[in-house]
């Protein structure tokens, strides 16, 4: 199931590459666009269904700790954009890794934890001390985020190995 599901995304995604894009970028980068294109569309949704059906109360208290109802769905939706943005970049994206999917699995959850927590410190920064707007922070930070990520993500999540060419 996941090779026939796996291989209708990658039809569908190089539909749109082939006649406009390759010419522009390589297919690698239009997948992960595509993909984490589509997951942080998923995202939004599942935060918009965490924040407004499943978290009614303003304050949602869990265990020991509290947080605010934004939080919570927050959480709850990267608790289904993570493990979906991982299987995509695995076997859609970086299908030529070498590492184990353990490897792999905790290097993204390393990536991850890094964009959650710089997100917050740029939007903060752009919003708070530069004094901008919101939305075209929070846009600008995903812009920077989404590039670095990409390249943490082939650099070392997914990591191919180094092939040695000798030239006669």
């Amino acid at each position: 199931m996941l090779g026939r599901s796996k291989n209708l995304i990658i039809q569908v995604i190089d539909f749109f590459y082939f006649p406009v894009f390759h010419r522009y970028i390589s297919v690698q980068t239009f997948r992960y666009a595509a993909c984490g294109g589509g997951n942080a569309v998923f995202n939004l949704l599942m935060f918009y269904v965490g924040n407004n059906y499943i978290f009614t109360e303003e304050v949602i208290a869990v265990g020991a700790f509290s947080m605010t109802r934004y939080i919570a769905a927050f959480v709850f939706a990267l608790l289904f954009s993570f493990p979906v943005g991982f299987v995509l970049n695995k076997f859609v994206v970086f299908q030529q890794s070498h590492l184990k999917g353990r490897v792999q699995l905790f290097r993204y959850a390393m990536i991850t934890i890094f964009s959650v927590v710089a997100n917050y410190g740029l939007l903060h920064f752009f919003a708070g001390y530069c004094g901008f707007w919101a939305t075209p922070s929070q846009a600008l930070t995903t812009v920077i985020l989404s590039i670095t990520s990409y390249f943490a993500q082939m650099y070392f999540s997914f990591r191919t190995k180094k092939t040695n060419i000798s030239v006669n």
